[in-house]
């Protein structure tokens, strides 16, 4: 298997989730945040959640 970096920088990134138009949506810890990361590397906040977020998933309605 072939692993390719696609972001750096991340402060404490837990649970990713792989989304269908190919970005990956994760948690920062340390941010506090939820995060979206293309597969070109750009880095999108979706929410800030404060406190000490530890991962992210899907529900079965589509939201995460």
């Amino acid at each position: 298997m072939n692993l390719r970096e696609i972001a750096s920088g991340l402060r404490f990134p837990e649970r990713p989730v792989a989304m269908p138009d190919g970005s990956v949506v994760l948690v920062e810890i340390e941010r506090g945040c939820l995060l979206r990361v293309s597969p070109d590397g750009a880095k999108q906040v979706v929410a800030q959640l404060g406190g000490g977020p530890n991962g992210a998933a899907i529900g079965p309605d589509g939201r995460c």
